[in-house]
């Protein structure tokens, strides 16, 4: 199970453990974004502080309509008890956590400043 607090804007945030390909790790803060269907974006500066290998390269519409050019690094992610793979688009400054990286869990948010908010896997 991995918990954490929604925040003052209403975000659900939860703390992740990722590590790079030389065994570099850093704690992150990510905001559970339900609209974001791949696993996992980091803010270029932190891709760079874990040395993480560039995969390729892609585009994406943002909710603001927007459209963004980006990289995409291999990284993995303390997930359960275990590291998991997990591809890293590098796009813009917050880390965020998406639904791909969700597949096979329940979230449950209390939608109030401070409220829970735990991930838990499905039976």
């Amino acid at each position: 199970m991995i918990r954490g607090v929604v925040n003052a804007r209403h975000e659900a945030v939860v703390r992740l453990r990722v590590r790079g390909p030389g065994g570099i790790e850093a704690d992150v803060d990510v905001i559970v974004d339900s609209g974001f269907t791949s696993s996992l974006t980091l803010p270029m500066a932190l891709v760079t502080a874990l040395g993480l290998a560039r995969q390729s390269g892609s585009a994406a519409v943002l909710a603001d309509g927007s459209i963004v050019q980006f990289d995409i690094f291999a990284a993995e992610v303390a997930w359960g008890g275990t590291w998991r793979a997990v591809l890293v688009s590098a796009v813009g400054n917050e880390s965020l956590l998406g639904m791909r990286l969700l597949a096979g869990h329940k979230l449950v948010v209390e939608v109030v400043p401070g409220g829970l908010v735990e991930i838990l896997p499905l039976p």
